[in-house]
C-alpha cells in the first residue's frame, strides 16, 4: 500500500511539472526552427520553414498551454483516469477513431518520434521504468505502467500542434523537428526524475540492457506457397531402420522368412519403394505436426485441437497427392486459418476464444473416424469456420448500426464523386455559360449530387430531380427561340429555384453563398426573359456528345445501381500477400511496392487480425467490416474499447511505413516448415 501511495505522489509531481516541461520543449523547438543549420530537407523550401517559425512565435503561449494540457491528459489516461471506452451501440461515426490520410501521416510522425526517443534516451528510460515499477511493487520492470513512456509525449505533441493554424505539410514538418527536440529534452527529464526518486529512497529494480523477446524461427528458402515445396522435403526424411536379419543357430544360414523378404526386394523393387515412400510421408507429416504443436504463437488450447488433425492428414496424404503438393489443400487452409484467427485473442478474451474452439471441436471430431473426410468435406468444414468468423464480426458491427450506415454513405461519396464530376464537366464544357455558373455546377452541385445519390436510390424522385438540375439550369440561361418558349421558361423557374435551394441546403452550403448565387441567377434570368426571342435556326445534326447525353446518363445510373447492390468484383488473391511487413520508409513511388500494398489491402477479409500503429501505440485489431467499394475498413480492438475506421488511403499509407501488417506474417504451416528445415540443416 505504501508503494502505491509513493507512486501516486510521483504521478502528481509529474502532472505539476508539465507546464515547465512544455515551456522548455516549445522554446527549444523555436530555437531549432531559427537555427541556420536546420535540416531544410524537412520542408519543401525555406519559406515554409520560416512560415512555421512565425506561426509558432505568434501562437507560442497557446502552443505551450495546449502541450501542457495534453501532457496532463495523457499521463492521467495511463492511470485509467482518461475518457474510457463506450459500448458499441452508443457509438456514432463522429465518435469513432477516424483515420484518414492526414491522420495516418500524423501517426507516422508519432511513430518516428517514439522510435527517436527510444534511441536517444534508451538508458535513461530503462532506469526510470525500473524506478516506477519499484514504486508499484512489481517484481520486474513493466514499461507499459510507466506514466512517462515515450508514446505519452509523442501523442501529446501531435495533439498540441493542432492548435496552430498550419497546413498538413507544415504540421508534419513541425512534428518531425519537434520530435528531435523532445527526445533530447526527455533524456534530461528522465535522468532528473530518476535521480529525484532515488534521492527519496526508491531502489530501482534490476533490468537487462537487452531483452530477448519470443521469436519465430527464421524464414527458410523453402516457401510453402510454391507448388511441391512440402513434397521436396520427402527425400530428407530419414527412413525407419530395417528389421535385423536373424541367422540360423548354426552355420549362419538365413531363415526362410528372411530369405523370403530378400526375394521380395529383388522381385518387387517398386513395392519396396512405395513402402519406403509411405514411411517418409508419414514421418514428414508427423514431424510437421510436432513443430505446429510446439509453436509458441498458437494458443495452447488450439494446439491440442490441431494435433487431432494429424491422423486426418495422414489418411488424406495416402489418397490425395495434392496434400503434399500445395498449401491450398483445404486441410492446410483449415489449419492455417484456425491458427491465424485464434492467435489474435488476448488473455482477457478467453471467452471469445473458447467459443471459437467449442464451435470447431465437433467439426474436427467428425473427421476422425475411418476412412476420413474427402476434400469436399474438408472444404465444407473450412467454409463453416469462415462463416462463423464472419458472423462474429457482423455481430460486433451490428452493435454500431449508425456508424456503419454513415461509413457506407462516406464510401459511396468517395466512389460517386469522380463519376458525377466528370459527367457534369462533360455537360457544361460545350455550352456557353458564365464562369460563376460553371464553377457552381462543377463544384458545390457535384457535392449535392454525390450526397443525394449516396443517401437515396438512383430511381428516387429526388435523385432524378437533382440530376436534371444541370440540364435545366443550362437550358434556362439560353435565350428562348419563341414567345411560347419564354413563357414556358418563366413557369419552370420557381421549381428550378426550389430544387437549387434544397440541394444547397442538403450540403450545408453557407447561407451567404446561397444568397449570392441565387441573386446572380435572378439577374441572369431577368436578362434572358427580357431578351427578344432569337429566330429559330435550321435543324442541324447533333454532335456526338449531345446525341448521347441521355445514353450517358442511363449508363451512369446503371453503374450506380451496380455499385449500390454491392456486386463489384474484387481481386482477393490470397497468394499475393507479402511474407514479411514492408521495411520502414520504402520508396512509395516504386510500382511493385504500390501493387503489393494494394493487394494486401484487397486480401483483407472480416475476421482477419492485424497489427496497427494508432494513437501512438501498437494494437492488435480485428477487421470487422469492409465497405462495398473497399474505401473504408472498420477494425475493433481493446484500445480504449473503441472501433477504428481507416480510409483505404490511410491504411495503405500506414502499410507503406511498416505500421500496418497482418498479425501473422507467416502461416502456421510455413513456420513449421521453417523450423523443420532449420533442424535438418543443423
Amino acid at each position: 500500500m505504501a508503494e502505491s501511495v509513493r507512486f501516486n505522489d510521483h504521478v502528481k509531481d509529474q502532472l505539476a511539472r508539465t507546464p515547465e516541461l512544455a515551456r522548455r520543449i516549445v522554446a527549444r523547438t523555436q530555437a531549432a526552427l531559427r537555427d541556420s543549420g536546420t535540416d531544410l530537407s524537412l520542408a519543401q523550401d525555406r519559406n515554409l520553414l520560416f512560415g512555421v517559425d512565425e506561426t509558432v512565435q505568434a501562437r507560442r503561449a497557446d502552443f505551450e498551454s495546449a502541450l501542457a494540457q495534453h501532457l496532463q491528459d495523457e499521463i492521467r489516461a495511463t492511470q485509467g483516469e482518461g475518457p474510457g471506452g463506450r459500448k458499441l451501440h452508443e457509438l456514432t461515426i463522429d465518435q469513432l477513431t477516424l483515420v484518414d490520410e492526414n491522420q495516418a501521416e500524423q501517426d507516422i510522425e508519432i511513430s518516428r518520434t517514439v522510435q527517436l526517443i527510444d534511441l536517444v534516451a534508451e538508458w535513461e528510460l530503462r532506469e526510470l521504468q525500473a524506478c516506477t515499477s519499484a514504486l508499484q511493487g512489481d517484481a520486474a520492470p513493466r514499461p507499459h505502467t510507466n506514466p512517462l513512456r515515450p508514446a505519452v509525449f509523442a501523442r501529446a505533441l501531435g495533439a498540441a500542434t493542432r492548435v496552430l493554424p498550419l497546413s498538413a505539410g507544415e504540421r508534419n514538418m513541425l512534428l518531425r523537428l519537434a520530435g528531435r527536440v523532445l527526445a533530447d529534452c526527455l533524456r534530461e527529464h528522465y535522468r532528473e526524475v530518476s535521480d529525484t526518486l532515488k534521492s527519496l529512497g526508491c531502489k530501482p529494480l534490476p533490468f537487462k540492457a537487452v531483452t530477448h523477446p519470443r521469436r519465430s524461427p527464421p524464414p527458410s528458402a523453402l516457401v510453402v506457397t510454391q507448388p511441391g515445396a512440402l513434397e521436396s522435403l520427402l527425400d530428407r526424411m530419414p527412413l525407419p531402420p530395417a528389421p535385423p536379419a536373424t541367422p540360423a543357430a548354426s552355420g549362419g544360414t538365413l531363415t526362410f522368412g528372411v530369405l523370403s523378404r530378400k526375394l521380395d526386394e529383388i522381385n518387387d523393387p517398386q513395392g519396396l519403394a512405395a513402402r519406403r515412400s509411405e514411411a517418409q510421408v508419414s514421418r514428414l507429416l508427423s514431424t510437421l505436426f510436432q513443430q505446429m504443436q510446439a509453436d509458441a504463437e498458437v494458443p495452447a488450447s488450439l494446439r491440442q485441437l490441431i494435433g487431432q488433425m494429424e491422423p486426418v492428414l495422414q489418411r488424406a496424404a495416402r489418397q490425395d497427392a495434392w496434400v503434399l503438393r500445395s498449401d491450398q489443400h483445404p486441410a492446410w487452409r483449415l489449419i492455417n486459418q484456425m491458427a491465424a484467427y485464434a492467435a489474435g485473442y488476448g488473455e482477457n478474451e478467453g471467452a471469445a476464444l473458447r467459443g471459437f474452439l467449442a464451435f470447431m471441436q465437433p467439426r474436427i471430431a467428425r473427421m476422425l473416424p475411418e476412412p476420413g473426410p474427402s476434400s469436399v468435406e474438408l472444404e465444407t468444414t473450412l467454409k463453416e469456420m469462415q462463416q462463423f468468423i464472419v458472423s462474429q464480426s457482423q455481430a460486433a458491427v451490428q452493435q454500431a448500426p449508425q456508424a456503419v450506415a454513415r461509413l457506407r454513405e462516406a464510401d459511396q461519396r468517395l466512389t460517386l464523386h469522380p463519376l458525377l464530376q466528370q459527367q457534369v464537366v462533360n455537360q457544361v464544357e460545350l455550352v456557353k455559360l458564365p464562369q460563376v455558373i460553371k464553377d457552381f455546377l462543377c463544384g458545390p452541385w457535384v457535392e449535392v449530387l454525390t450526397h443525394t445519390m449516396a443517401t437515396t436510390s438512383p430511381e428516387d424522385d429526388e435523385s432524378q430531380a437533382m440530376l436534371c438540375v444541370v440540364d435545366d439550369l443550362v437550358q434556362s440561361l439560353q435565350r428562348p427561340e419563341s414567345i411560347e418558349a419564354r413563357e414556358a421558361l418563366r413557369r419552370k423557374l420557381p421549381d428550378l429555384s426550389c430544387r437549387l435551394q434544397r440541394g444547397m441546403a442538403s450540403i450545408n452550403m453557407p447561407r451567404a453563398e446561397q444568397e449570392t448565387l441565387l441573386e446572380a441567377l435572378m439577374r441572369m434570368h431577368t436578362r434572358v426573359l427580357m431578351a427578344t426571342p432569337k429566330p429559330a435556326k435550321p435543324e442541324r445534326e447533333r454532335t456526338g456528345f449531345e446525341s448521347s447525353t441521355l445514353a450517358n446518363l442511363d449508363a451512369l445510373l446503371d453503374d450506380l445501381r451496380f455499385m449500390q447492390a454491392g456486386e463489384r468484383p474484387l481481386d482477393t488473391n490470397l497468394g499475393s500477400l507479402p511474407t514479411v511487413p514492408m521495411a520502414f520508409g520504402e520508396n512509395a513511388d516504386d510500382a511493385a511496392i504500390l501493387a503489393r500494398r494494394r493487394q494486401w489491402a484487397d486480401a483483407l477479409t472480416p475476421g482477419t487480425w492485424c497489427k496497427l500503429f494508432m494513437q501512438g501505440q501498437w494494437t492488435t485489431a480485428r477487421l470487422l467490416w469492409v465497405s462495398d467499394n473497399r474505401q473504408f475498413y472498420l477494425f475493433g480492438s481493446d484500445l480504449a474499447g473503441r472501433l477504428h475506421s481507416l480510409s483505404r488511403r490511410a491504411l495503405e499509407r500506414l502499410r507503406a511505413e511498416g505500421l500496418a501488417t497482418s498479425l501473422q506474417d507467416r502461416s502456421l504451416m510455413q513456420r513449421a516448415v521453417d523450423s523443420m528445415v532449420q533442424e535438418l540443416d543443423s
